[in-house]
């Protein structure tokens, strides 16, 4: 199948960020809200759409898991130098990308995380 990629998408520049220990359960939930209605916009849809078997109409999994990534978050690595380090990241929702297949079925989520 053919695929191709969408956005970054206007509706996700210039969002405040948010912080998972302080966040109120509903700025969360609105944030994956908006994500989700700026994939509508693009029409966007989950994979199984076109077959009549969708797997997660509203992304609900898959927003979730980037909502929470959106908000800084430590990761254990290992540098050049063979030494453990923590370092702490979060997704810049802002250069979210997917791509899509023939049927605008989401693929894959693209996005810079530093």
């Amino acid at each position: 199948m053919p695929k191709r990629l969408l956005g970054p998408f206007q509706g996700l520049q210039n969002l405040s960020g948010l912080d998972i220990d302080t966040a109120a359960p509903l700025d969360m939930l609105e944030r994956a809200d908006l994500i989700n209605a700026v994939l509508a916009g693009a029409e966007c849809c989950c994979n199984g759409h076109a077959s009549g078997n969708q797997r997660d109409p509203y992304f609900g999994a898959d927003l979730s898991e980037l909502v929470a990534r959106c908000c800084p978050h430590d990761v254990t690595l290992t540098d050049t130098d063979g030494k453990t380090v923590t370092v702490s990241v979060k997704i810049d929702i802002s250069t979210l990308m997917v791509e899509v297949d023939s049927n605008n079925e989401v693929m894959a989520w693209i996005y810079e995380e530093g």
